[in-house]
């Protein structure tokens, strides 16, 4: 069963949910987050689609969700605690 965390940033609530450690490092490649010509922006999106259950605007919208608002800091931060979650890490 896959691992899920709350998390709370800028004072909004999130439902993480871990993804497959391949599909993880597939999306790294993907992106250039490895090496190579970074796509961070698509990185971002894919990350919140598939790894952000709650809230579903989130999970369905991607990274377009916190581009309607114009708010570059709560993805900011909602990135880091993905990555930590992900990776492991408190």
């Amino acid at each position: 069963m896959a691992k899920q965390k709350e998390v709370v940033v800028n004072g909004n609530k999130f439902m993480l949910q871990s993804v497959s450690p391949r599909w993880y490092f597939d999306l790294n490649d993907r992106c250039g987050m490895t090496g190579g010509k970074r796509k961070t922006a698509e990185y971002i999106d894919e990350l919140f689609k598939n790894v952000v259950i709650d809230p579903k605007e989130v999970s369905t919208k991607g990274f377009d969700y916190f581009e309607e608002a114009e708010d570059i800091l709560t993805p900011e931060k909602l990135l880091g605690e993905i990555e930590s979650f992900l990776r492991g890490r408190s």
